[in-house]
Protein backbone atom coordinates (compact mmCIF):
# COMPACT_ATOMS: atom_id res chain seq x y z
CA UNK A 1 0.00 0.00 0.00
CA UNK A 2 2.68 2.53 1.06
CA UNK A 3 4.63 1.51 -1.93
CA UNK A 4 1.31 2.42 -4.37
CA UNK A 5 1.66 6.30 -2.82
CA UNK A 6 4.47 6.24 -3.52
CA UNK A 7 4.61 5.77 -7.61
CA UNK A 8 1.28 7.70 -7.48
CA UNK A 9 2.76 11.07 -6.40
CA UNK A 10 5.32 12.35 -8.99
CA UNK A 11 9.25 12.58 -7.39
CA UNK A 12 8.62 16.65 -7.73
CA UNK A 13 5.89 16.61 -5.49
CA UNK A 14 7.41 14.54 -2.77
CA UNK A 15 10.21 16.35 -2.68
CA UNK A 16 8.21 19.30 -2.33
CA UNK A 17 6.09 17.77 0.66
CA UNK A 18 9.46 16.28 2.37
CA UNK A 19 10.48 19.95 2.26
CA UNK A 20 7.44 21.54 3.73
CA UNK A 21 7.41 19.26 6.65
CA UNK A 22 10.77 19.66 7.26
CA UNK A 23 10.07 23.42 7.05
CA UNK A 24 7.19 23.55 9.32
CA UNK A 25 8.80 21.23 12.05
CA UNK A 26 11.79 23.39 12.36
CA UNK A 27 9.59 26.47 12.09
CA UNK A 28 7.21 25.79 15.45
CA UNK A 29 10.49 24.28 17.02
CA UNK A 30 12.14 27.79 17.33
CA UNK A 31 14.51 27.41 14.62
CA UNK A 32 16.04 31.11 12.87
CA UNK A 33 14.45 31.64 9.49
CA UNK A 34 17.53 31.61 7.42
CA UNK A 35 18.26 27.63 8.80
CA UNK A 36 14.81 26.38 7.78
CA UNK A 37 15.44 27.94 4.42
CA UNK A 38 19.08 26.21 4.11
CA UNK A 39 17.14 23.11 5.22
CA UNK A 40 14.25 23.49 2.84
CA UNK A 41 16.91 24.24 0.06
CA UNK A 42 18.83 21.28 0.74
CA UNK A 43 15.61 19.08 0.23
CA UNK A 44 14.38 20.99 -2.74
CA UNK A 45 17.95 20.30 -4.76
CA UNK A 46 17.26 16.88 -4.14
CA UNK A 47 14.65 16.94 -7.27
CA UNK A 48 16.93 18.52 -9.86
CA UNK A 49 14.82 20.70 -10.88
CA UNK A 50 15.73 24.00 -13.02
CA UNK A 51 14.67 26.39 -10.41
CA UNK A 52 12.98 26.09 -6.64
CA UNK A 53 12.11 28.70 -3.73
CA UNK A 54 11.84 28.52 -0.10
CA UNK A 55 10.19 31.35 1.36
CA UNK A 56 9.62 31.54 5.10
CA UNK A 57 8.00 34.27 7.61
CA UNK A 58 7.92 33.88 11.33
CA UNK A 59 4.18 32.44 10.26
CA UNK A 60 4.40 30.69 7.63
CA UNK A 61 6.14 29.03 4.42
CA UNK A 62 5.72 29.12 1.06
CA UNK A 63 8.04 26.74 -1.73
CA UNK A 64 7.52 26.61 -5.45
CA UNK A 65 9.37 24.00 -8.02
CA UNK A 66 9.46 23.95 -11.30
CA UNK A 67 8.77 20.40 -12.05
CA UNK A 68 8.19 18.66 -15.59
CA UNK A 69 4.49 18.58 -14.32
CA UNK A 70 4.51 22.56 -14.16
CA UNK A 71 4.80 24.88 -11.02
CA UNK A 72 4.68 23.28 -7.75
CA UNK A 73 3.42 25.83 -5.25
CA UNK A 74 2.87 24.83 -1.59
CA UNK A 75 1.88 27.32 1.13
CA UNK A 76 1.06 26.60 4.74
CA UNK A 77 0.26 29.04 7.80
CA UNK A 78 2.41 27.93 11.00
CA UNK A 79 0.83 29.61 13.99
CA UNK A 80 2.25 27.28 16.25
CA UNK A 81 5.69 27.49 17.93
CA UNK A 82 7.72 26.02 20.81
CA UNK A 83 11.85 25.54 21.24
CA UNK A 84 12.67 22.25 20.62
CA UNK A 85 17.13 22.73 19.63
CA UNK A 86 16.69 18.65 19.68
CA UNK A 87 14.13 18.67 17.10
CA UNK A 88 16.06 21.17 14.97
CA UNK A 89 18.94 19.30 15.09
CA UNK A 90 17.56 16.15 13.89
CA UNK A 91 15.91 17.38 10.80
CA UNK A 92 19.47 18.89 9.80
CA UNK A 93 20.77 15.52 10.27
CA UNK A 94 18.21 13.92 7.99
CA UNK A 95 18.67 16.89 5.43
CA UNK A 96 22.51 16.36 5.10
CA UNK A 97 21.93 13.24 5.05
CA UNK A 98 20.03 13.61 1.85
CA UNK A 99 22.24 15.98 0.68
CA UNK A 100 25.33 13.32 0.84
CA UNK A 101 22.75 10.32 -0.98
CA UNK A 102 23.29 8.50 2.27
CA UNK A 103 19.31 8.05 1.93
CA UNK A 104 16.49 8.50 -0.51
CA UNK A 105 13.98 11.44 -0.15
CA UNK A 106 11.23 8.92 0.75
CA UNK A 107 13.23 7.45 3.70
CA UNK A 108 13.74 11.16 4.50
CA UNK A 109 10.14 12.04 4.57
CA UNK A 110 9.26 9.07 7.07
CA UNK A 111 12.03 10.09 9.28
CA UNK A 112 11.10 13.87 8.83
CA UNK A 113 7.60 12.64 10.28
CA UNK A 114 8.83 10.44 12.71
CA UNK A 115 10.66 13.24 14.43
CA UNK A 116 7.50 15.67 14.07
CA UNK A 117 5.27 13.33 15.94
CA UNK A 118 7.31 11.68 18.91
CA UNK A 119 7.33 13.63 21.97
CA UNK A 120 10.51 14.18 23.40
CA UNK A 121 9.53 14.95 26.98
CA UNK A 122 5.93 13.17 28.28
CA UNK A 123 3.59 14.28 31.95
CA UNK A 124 5.87 13.84 34.97
CA UNK A 125 8.94 14.65 33.39
CA UNK A 126 7.94 18.26 31.52
CA UNK A 127 6.43 18.74 35.11
CA UNK A 128 9.54 17.90 37.39
CA UNK A 129 11.56 20.16 34.51
CA UNK A 130 10.01 23.07 35.97
CA UNK A 131 10.30 22.29 39.33
CA UNK A 132 14.22 21.72 38.76
CA UNK A 133 14.70 25.27 36.55
CA UNK A 134 13.16 27.05 38.93
CA UNK A 135 15.11 25.48 42.30
CA UNK A 136 18.64 25.71 40.56
CA UNK A 137 18.14 29.08 39.80
CA UNK A 138 17.03 30.19 42.68
CA UNK A 139 20.27 28.39 44.27
CA UNK A 140 22.12 29.87 41.76
CA UNK A 141 21.95 33.30 42.88
CA UNK A 142 22.35 33.04 46.20
CA UNK A 143 19.17 31.17 47.87
CA UNK A 144 19.62 29.64 51.20
CA UNK A 145 18.16 26.10 51.31
CA UNK A 146 13.87 27.44 52.08
CA UNK A 147 14.48 29.77 49.17
CA UNK A 148 15.21 26.83 47.08
CA UNK A 149 12.61 24.80 48.21
CA UNK A 150 10.21 27.30 47.79
CA UNK A 151 11.29 28.29 44.43
CA UNK A 152 10.60 24.37 43.42
CA UNK A 153 7.28 24.30 44.90
CA UNK A 154 6.16 27.92 43.11
CA UNK A 155 7.60 25.98 40.01
CA UNK A 156 5.37 22.87 40.59
CA UNK A 157 2.27 25.29 40.70
CA UNK A 158 2.96 26.71 37.15
CA UNK A 159 3.52 23.20 35.58
CA UNK A 160 0.19 22.21 37.63
CA UNK A 161 -1.53 25.36 36.30
CA UNK A 162 -0.20 25.09 32.41
CA UNK A 163 -1.27 21.06 32.37
CA UNK A 164 -4.57 22.04 33.25
CA UNK A 165 -5.16 25.02 31.10
CA UNK A 166 -3.77 23.73 27.62
CA UNK A 167 -6.64 21.36 26.92
CA UNK A 168 -8.31 24.83 26.88
CA UNK A 169 -7.12 26.48 24.00
CA UNK A 170 -5.71 29.55 26.00
CA UNK A 171 -3.61 32.15 23.86
CA UNK A 172 -0.13 32.08 25.29
CA UNK A 173 -0.83 35.38 26.64
CA UNK A 174 -3.14 34.02 28.92
CA UNK A 175 -1.60 30.67 29.19
CA UNK A 176 1.75 32.30 30.78
CA UNK A 177 0.27 34.92 32.33
CA UNK A 178 -2.32 32.61 34.52
CA UNK A 179 0.48 30.45 35.49
CA UNK A 180 2.59 32.92 36.32
CA UNK A 181 -0.18 34.20 38.98
CA UNK A 182 -0.08 30.70 40.20
CA UNK A 183 3.22 30.46 40.68
CA UNK A 184 3.43 34.15 42.07
CA UNK A 185 0.66 32.90 45.09
CA UNK A 186 1.99 30.37 46.00
CA UNK A 187 5.60 32.21 46.27
CA UNK A 188 3.73 35.35 48.57
CA UNK A 189 1.66 32.70 50.36
CA UNK A 190 5.03 31.14 51.71
CA UNK A 191 6.15 34.30 52.40
CA UNK A 192 2.91 35.46 54.28
CA UNK A 193 2.22 32.83 56.37
CA UNK A 194 5.01 30.60 56.58
CA UNK A 195 8.46 32.03 55.71
CA UNK A 196 8.66 35.08 56.33
CA UNK A 197 12.49 35.85 56.52
CA UNK A 198 12.37 34.00 52.77
CA UNK A 199 13.94 36.03 50.08
CA UNK A 200 10.70 36.48 47.84
CA UNK A 201 12.89 38.07 44.89
CA UNK A 202 14.96 35.26 44.33
CA UNK A 203 12.20 32.68 44.84
CA UNK A 204 9.72 34.79 42.40
CA UNK A 205 13.09 35.17 39.73
CA UNK A 206 13.39 31.04 39.59
CA UNK A 207 10.09 30.44 39.03
CA UNK A 208 9.78 32.30 35.93
CA UNK A 209 12.59 31.08 34.46
CA UNK A 210 10.79 28.12 32.96
CA UNK A 211 8.86 30.37 30.58
CA UNK A 212 11.71 33.04 30.29
CA UNK A 213 11.76 33.69 26.36
CA UNK A 214 15.75 33.58 26.34
CA UNK A 215 15.93 31.27 23.28
CA UNK A 216 12.97 33.15 21.43
CA UNK A 217 14.82 36.36 22.26
CA UNK A 218 18.35 34.99 20.90
CA UNK A 219 16.13 33.63 17.96
CA UNK A 220 15.10 36.92 17.45
CA UNK A 221 18.57 38.66 17.57
CA UNK A 222 19.69 36.03 14.68
CA UNK A 223 16.99 36.87 12.16
CA UNK A 224 17.62 40.14 12.94
CA UNK A 225 21.47 40.04 12.05
CA UNK A 226 21.02 37.62 9.10
CA UNK A 227 18.38 39.93 7.54
CA UNK A 228 15.11 38.64 8.41
CA UNK A 229 13.77 42.11 9.92
CA UNK A 230 10.36 40.72 9.61
CA UNK A 231 11.01 37.37 11.22
CA UNK A 232 13.16 39.49 13.83
CA UNK A 233 10.58 41.75 14.79
CA UNK A 234 7.93 39.33 15.47
CA UNK A 235 9.98 37.48 17.19
CA UNK A 236 10.88 40.29 19.36
CA UNK A 237 7.63 41.34 19.86
CA UNK A 238 7.14 37.34 21.12
CA UNK A 239 9.41 37.96 23.76
CA UNK A 240 7.53 41.43 24.84
CA UNK A 241 4.19 40.11 24.71
CA UNK A 242 5.40 37.16 27.41
CA UNK A 243 7.82 39.48 29.68
CA UNK A 244 4.44 41.69 29.98
CA UNK A 245 2.68 38.34 30.47
CA UNK A 246 5.26 37.40 33.24
CA UNK A 247 4.82 40.88 34.49
CA UNK A 248 1.03 40.91 34.89
CA UNK A 249 0.96 37.56 36.26
CA UNK A 250 3.22 38.58 38.95
CA UNK A 251 1.84 42.04 39.91
CA UNK A 252 -1.53 39.91 40.21
CA UNK A 253 -0.16 38.04 42.89
CA UNK A 254 0.64 41.24 44.87
CA UNK A 255 -2.32 42.29 44.41
CA UNK A 256 -4.84 39.62 45.37
CA UNK A 257 -2.46 38.91 48.59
Amino acid sequence: MADKKKVSRSLERVVAETAMLAGETMLIAGAEISRVEDTMNRILDYSKCESHTAFVLATGITLTLDSDEGLITMSKRVPERTTNINRIYLINNVSRALSAGTIDIYTAYDEIKKIRDVRQFRGVLYGLSFVGVALFFAMMLGGDFTDCMVAGVAGLAMAITQWALVPFGFNSFFLNMISTLSMALTAVGFQRFVFANMNIDLVIIGGIMPIVPGVIFTTAMRDTLNGDYTAGVSRMLETGVTAFAVAVGVALAYVIL
